[in-house]
């Protein structure tokens, strides 16, 4: 995997866990946010990563790049992104 792409992947899964706590906090005060972000991050982020990671690799960096744009424009997550769409392979 190039390191592009491999920078890609990263940034996408930093952007997409970010964008999913930012959800899942939008309504709690600042003290709640910041238990509940500490608490998923202990108990999810590595596999969250490692899930996403293997998905996403099977992408183009083009197509990569379109889902990094995405995730910025919209405020979804990789969930929200990826459900029902194939990867394209390309040699």
């Amino acid at each position: 995997m190039s390191r592009i792409k491999a920078d890609l992947i990263c940034e996408i899964i930093r952007l997409s866990q970010t964008n999913l706590l930012d959800k899942k906090c939008a309504n709690m005060s600042c003290d709640t946010q910041e238990q509940v972000a500490v608490d998923w991050v202990r108990k999810n982020a590595a596999d969250y990563r490692v899930d996403f990671q293997s998905r996403l690799e099977a992408y183009s960096a083009t197509r990569l790049g379109e889902i990094l744009k995405d995730l910025t424009d919209t405020g979804k997550d990789l969930n929200d992104i990826l459900e029902g769409i194939e990867p394209v392979h390309r040699g």
